[in-house]
């Protein structure tokens, strides 16, 4: 019986123990890890925009380290009015384009371009464009009228962006000394599902 007793209460000890175990936590702790996020001009970034090679009115702002697109880089106060001005060759974007836009991440993304135009230039013809090609194809267009484009972009693709300014040259209504193309061109990205091929962004 004494044998019996002693078993139990040594199982019963046992059984303390390993419920005190379980319901202990520690009180502090730290966890360190390394993160690496150097801050690169826009044509070394994770989305990168890269010069082309159609003239000096496209170029990587050593100032700011931004691509910038200036009509005023130089002597002249701006584009021509009733004139066709393109910064690259719709016929060849692979080999003459204004810049490129690449995804430099290890993962695909959606690339959305929009450009808000500063001032309404009155009309609603595209006065302004932004063609965007891979591989030589179109894949989309980008205006200052309101037009937008959505890039499928695996990771390393690369896009040729010529630049077509027609002040009323080429069928776009004339603009003149008295309106403004200016604006912004801006580069959203969204993350592209697991496996998938559609954007899960906002």
């Amino acid at each position: 019986m004494a044998r019996i007793t002693q078993t139990l209460l040594v199982a019963g000890l046992v059984l303390v123990a390993a419920t005190a175990v379980g319901a202990s936590a520690f009180t502090a702790a730290t966890v360190e890890r390394q993160a690496n996020a150097d801050v690169v001009a826009d044509e070394n970034g994770l989305l990168a925009l890269i010069d082309g090679n159609s003239g000096n009115l496209v170029f990587q702002d050593p100032s700011t380290e931004q691509l910038k697109i200036d009509f005023e880089n130089g002597s002249a106060t701006g584009a021509n009015t009733d004139a066709l001005f393109e910064l690259g060759d719709p016929a060849n974007p692979g080999t003459s384009h204004a810049f490129q836009v690449k995804n430099n991440d290890d993962e695909a993304h959606v690339i959305n371009v929009a450009y808000t135009h500063n001032v309404d230039d009155g009309n609603s013809d595209a006065n302004l464009k932004f063609q965007i090609y891979k591989d030589g194809s179109q894949v989309g267009t980008v205006t200052e009228e309101g037009q937008t484009a959505s890039l499928d972009a695996a990771a390393t693709d690369a896009y040729d962006v010529v630049v077509v300014v027609d002040t009323g040259h080429n069928g776009a209504a004339t603009v003149t000394s008295t309106d403004d193309l200016s604006g912004t061109l801006a580069f959203t990205i969204d993350d592209v599902d697991e496996g998938g091929s559609v954007s899960d962004g906002t």
